[in-house]
């Protein structure tokens, strides 16, 4: 046996994207809220930073479908809260008309 073994290099470590992880995440978790009554509020908080972070993490190269996921996701929950809003104001109004 020889000890002249110099060893290959280091494998390189996958790259990855932490703000289309976290614009992902944070999506997700304001889609889910979005439809809970009154907690869903959260979600107008949620849904403006996800889609932040997943327009910022679109400049990366890496992880773009992550990024678009997250876009998406939130999206969806502003969609979500914008027709909340919408349906509680036409309901109050109608309840308000007819006294």
């Amino acid at each position: 046996m020889s000890d002249d073994y110099q060893g290959g290099p280091y494998p390189l470590q996958p790259q990855s994207n932490g703000l289309a992880i976290a614009s992902l995440v944070v999506g997700i978790i304001a889609l889910v809220l979005s439809w809970i009554p009154l907690i869903g509020f959260i979600s107008w908080l949620l849904a403006p930073a996800g889609l932040i972070m997943g327009f910022l993490a679109l400049a990366n190269p890496v992880d773009k479908g992550m990024a678009v996921g997250g876009l998406i996701t939130s999206a969806l929950a502003l969609l979500i809260c914008i027709l909340w809003v919408v349906g509680l104001g036409a309901a109050l109004s109608f309840s308000a008309a007819s006294y």
